[in-house]
């Protein structure tokens, strides 16, 4: 593959291809004053910039794998690296789709039902979603009293459209209503 330019961080490669590479890969893969580079060359530079492009988007926030891998497709062409670098990812610890969906469902404010739509596209499976569900048990009714003193002096109809909206069971929202009544 031939090297057209080596601007600072900017690999530009023949058929428009750019990639992103750091100090550390240009010093790594010897890269300045190289006219070509091989295919396994090539490959492993592509490697070494996704794998670094993954610990800077992974340093920002979490990712799950398929957001990971949709970010780097964005960037990257050989998809077969990119499954590679995720795994390599994985193995280390960095990527958990689990504990990502379980963090989500502590921090979220919605209902169930809005919380898997989000996970699921995310890219999490409906079966981690349920073990995370299962784990955390049934808090939507602290929840939706948390909510309903937001929209306390609402009427009761419009209260139950707001909360069906935020992805509330709907039993949980009468059994929270009923229980608002008594107190």
């Amino acid at each position: 593959m031939k090297i057209l330019n080596l601007k600072r961080n900017k690999l530009y490669l023949e058929d428009n291809e750019i990639i992103d590479v750091s100090p550390d890969i240009i010093y790594e893969m010897k890269l300045s004053g190289k006219e070509e580079l091989s295919i396994e060359e090539y490959k492993r530079v592509v490697y070494l910039a996704a794998l670094s492009k993954s610990y800077y988007l992974l340093s920002r926030r979490d990712h799950t794998s398929k957001e990971l891998e949709k970010k780097l497709r964005m960037k990257f062409r050989e998809k077969e690296i990119i499954k590679i670098v995720i795994s390599v990812i994985e193995e280390k610890g960095y990527i958990d789709d689990y504990s990502y969906a379980k963090s989500f469902i502590e921090k979220s404010k919605e209902g169930r039902k809005k919380i898997e739509y989000d996970l699921r596209l995310r890219g999490i499976n409906s079966e981690i979603i349920r073990e995370a569900f299962e784990e955390e048990g049934n808090k939507e009714v602290p929840k939706i009293k948390r909510l309903l003193h937001k929209i306390s002096g609402k009427p009761y109809d419009k209260k139950i459209n707001y909360l069906l909206r935020k992805g509330f069971d709907y039993e949980n929202i009468k059994r929270a209503l009923n229980n608002e009544d008594e107190e």
